[in-house]
């Protein structure tokens, strides 16, 4: 299994940056270089610098997708593909590149209007990361951040670009009844973790405006999910989808929802892809719990 890309960072646009200063630190248990009155929070997970960029703005969304190429000449190869699909590629000056804490740092969009950054030579971190929230720390390293799912408008377009352009895999399928119709998702992974971007069919009658539906942060030990789970009900968020586990990457998780409106998953205990891995379909997304928990009167 290629362990040459991964998923290496996120941006988002927030409105209320202060909250995120505390959601990121005391709830999620990471660690943040930045104040709010400098515009911008740049998180720690691990020993990388910057693995989610917060940037204060309107969209409350996800305004790009950082893709980390495992050096120059893999970097080279996709960018070779995109440009040949005829995809109109921007390379960022030194500056904008020193701002993602990356060497190299290019920029396209993908159908649904995903904007997509390709890099190479993440910074990293002088400092060992303090994250004594999280016992045993997030599972990072070649698998990457996480994973990022995504509303998209027409998931067959998505489909081709991610996988016939980008060099992502299917791993599993799903088509799910939902109050707004049926929501067909289709997962995909570019190393060993079982998907780093999942694409999403906006259902005919969703109402839901942003591009990003969640992200999702693994941790090493499963304790640290139940921790977190208990750091998210004590901060009064919305809790979703409580703890469950879903039939086809395993993960035993719970979702809740971060400031700007979208959700975050938490997670421990995820299958990995090897050579052997076989594409599934799946008609329901939690083979147990992941239920939405009520609010407490209070």
């Amino acid at each position: 299994m290629h362990q040459d890309l991964q998923l290496g960072y996120l941006v988002l646009e927030v409105s209320d940056l202060d909250a995120w200063s505390e959601f990121t630190t005391r709830t999620l248990g990471m660690s943040v270089d930045g104040a709010p009155s400098e515009d911008a929070l740049r998180v720690r997970m691990d020993e990388l610098q910057q693995r989610f960029l917060v940037r204060r703005g309107p969209a409350d969304d996800d305004v790009a997708v950082g893709l980390t190429a495992l050096n120059g000449q893999v970097l080279q190869q996709i960018l070779d593909r995109v440009t040949a699909a005829g995809v109109p590629v921007r390379e960022c000056d030194e500056q904008e590149a020193r701002d993602r804490r990356v060497k190299r740092l290019y920029t396209f969009t993908a159908p649904g209007g995903i904007t997509v950054e390709l890099v190479s030579a993440p910074y990293h971190s002088r400092e060992p990361l303090a994250a004594p929230l999280v016992p045993g720390g997030f599972l990072t390293g070649a698998q990457g951040l996480g994973h990022a799912v995504f509303m998209v408008d027409d998931l067959d377009e998505a489909l081709r670009f991610w996988t016939g352009v980008l060099p992502f895999r299917v791993s599993d399928t799903s088509g799910q009844e939902t109050p707004n119709g049926v929501s067909h998702a289709a997962f995909l992974h570019c190393n060993r973790r079982h998907h780093s971007i999942a694409l999403v069919q906006r259902p005919a009658r969703s109402t839901y405006p942003k591009k990003l539906l969640h992200f999702m942060v693994q941790a090493n030990s499963l304790d640290a999910v139940g921790m977190a789970f208990d750091r998210a009900i004590d901060a009064d968020l919305t809790i979703n989808r409580s703890l469950g586990r879903h039939p086809n990457d395993r993960m035993f998780s719970f979702y809740a929802t971060t400031p700007s409106g979208f959700d975050y998953e938490f997670g421990w205990g995820a299958v990995e892809v090897g050579e052997d891995w076989a594409e599934d379909h799946y008609d329901h997304i939690s083979a147990w719990g992941h239920r939405p928990l009520p609010r407490p009167v209070r």
